[in-house]
């Protein structure tokens, strides 16, 4: 078979296949001078391809070039790198199928060993990136370690969002309990009048002299709670139930009958009226009330003396067990002195003695105490304990405050056991009072109000730097 007759397209086979040896290559007239157009095109190529390999580009690690530059091979850990192919010396460009290789008896060049640089354009580039480098960046990108201390703030988030919900939906639940007091607005006092801070919650908090809820009688106790939450501070100031003075619409009594007269408002009413001090809501409890609120807390730990001890019995035997439907001798303690842990009728009994010390003055800081000692122990409750108390407790509450404030007086307590600084303060202070007598011969409290005022003015709403405590003051 002829030359000519090898392949029909004969001037590509022509310089692509070297003559073998032995044969004489035949040039036409008209092959003559194609060829020599044809070099001429090629060199023109050649300088153009030479002027791109001059330029920098980068090579992409994860591609290797081939044949056909839209073929991309990508390299893993386990393939085996592979030869790039060889290249002209004079060209430096890859031999591809649409450009045709120069024999070396016509162009007298000599094929180089050296490995010459990928060539790429802006189309191979931009595919590479989007195509390539991303697959190949996600696949090579180590996984990250789930940190433990994120987990563990994750998981505590969660807990204490759990706890406060839980605690919330408690704590709603037994305000829904709480009777609410009449307000009639009979008895409202010009707020510019009084003492007043933004930063201070006054709670009045109003011991009934009852033993049922069918009647209410003269206020036992009543102790202003003061809650200051920029200072930290929580104070309490028991009101002496003998004061002497003026209850509107009621003439001249002590200060427990207004009480009696008018409820908690008129009560609320006479405080402001004599003493100028804003009072933002009242909440009144009984006897069971006082029980079951300390049982809730796990009862109360209270240094006695003997004597108090024995009144304890007294009391419990001659009218708290027969309140609370019990036997008259529960609960009796030792006559002797020491530290007990009382429970809720024998706390009742202990804020209720009058003849063992100081009369009135003394039973007025055994009733501080006691609250003083329920808020040590609102750490230490018993869910179990506390529900059962609660419940019973709550039904012998009342209080003129809306959901909504005592919800947040609720969110305050735990703070305030643990954080705030608790003070004892009594109404009237030492030096600022006389005993007297009525014409029918009721003991009395003559008191100077203003001297009072400046008390709290200067205690509570820390006007002063030195404050006048009375003796009976003790900071916890």
């Amino acid at each position: 078979m002829s030359y000519k007759d090898s392949n029909d397209n004969q001037d590509t086979m022509k310089f692509k296949v070297p003559p073998q040896a032995g044969q004489t290559r035949i040039y036409r007239a008209g092959d003559i001078e194609s060829e020599k157009k044809r070099r001429a095109e090629m060199s023109s190529a050649n300088k153009k391809a030479h002027d791109t390999l001059t330029m920098p580009v980068p090579v992409k690690a994860d591609t290797v070039q081939t044949g056909n530059t839209h073929k991309k091979r990508r390299v893993t850990a386990n393939s085996q790198p592979q030869r790039k192919p060889s290249v002209t010396q004079n060209a430096g460009i890859t031999p591809t199928a649409s450009a045709p290789r120069p024999s070396s008896g016509a162009s007298g060049t000599h094929r180089s060993t050296s490995p010459a640089k990928p060539v790429r354009n802006a189309e191979e580039k931009e595919y590479s990136n989007v195509k390539v480098n991303k697959k190949a960046a996600a696949a090579n990108r180590p996984k990250k370690k789930k940190s433990r201390a994120g987990l563990f703030i994750r998981l505590l988030i969660v807990s204490l969002i759990s706890l406060f919900l839980i605690y919330s939906s408690v704590s709603l639940y037994y305000i829904s309990k709480v009777t609410p007091l009449e307000v009639s607005g009979d008895y409202v006092n010009d707020p510019d009048t009084m003492l007043y801070s933004s930063e201070i919650k006054n709670i009045l908090i109003i011991g009934e002299d009852t033993r049922d809820t069918s009647t209410r009688g003269l206020s036992d106790s009543m102790i202003l709670l003061s809650i200051n939450n920029k200072k930290k501070r929580f104070q309490m100031t028991s009101f002496m139930r003998d004061i002497y003075t003026e209850i509107d619409g009621c003439g001249e009594d002590k200060l427990n009958a207004a009480y009696a007269y008018g409820g908690a408002e008129l009560l609320k009413d006479t405080i402001e009226d004599n003493f100028k001090v804003r009072i933002d809501g009242c909440v009144t409890v009984n006897f069971q009330a006082v029980a079951h609120l300390v049982d809730a807390v796990g009862g109360v730990q209270i240094t006695l003396s003997a004597d108090e001890a024995n009144a304890i019995n007294e009391i419990l035997y001659n009218e708290v067990n027969e309140i609370m439907g019990d036997d008259q001798y529960d609960s009796f303690l030792p006559v002797a002195d020491g530290t007990f842990l009382l429970n809720g009728k024998q706390a009742l009994s202990y804020s209720r003695i009058r003849y063992v010390g100081d009369a009135d003055f003394e039973r007025t800081n055994r009733q501080r105490t006691v609250i003083t000692q329920m808020m040590k122990r609102i750490k230490k409750i018993r869910p179990s304990q506390f529900s059962k108390s609660m419940s019973e407790a709550v039904k012998f509450i009342g209080s003129d405050m809306s959901v909504t404030d005592m919800y947040f007086m609720s969110l305050y307590l735990p703070f305030i056991a643990g954080r705030y600084k608790m003070e004892q303060l009594r109404v009237p202070a030492e030096g600022t009072w006389s005993f007297d007598e009525t014409w029918d011969g009721m003991s009395i409290l003559t008191v100077d109000f203003y001297a009072n005022t400046e008390y709290l003015r200067n205690n509570i709403y820390l006007t002063e730097k030195d404050t006048n405590r009375s003796e009976d003051t003790e900071e916890e």
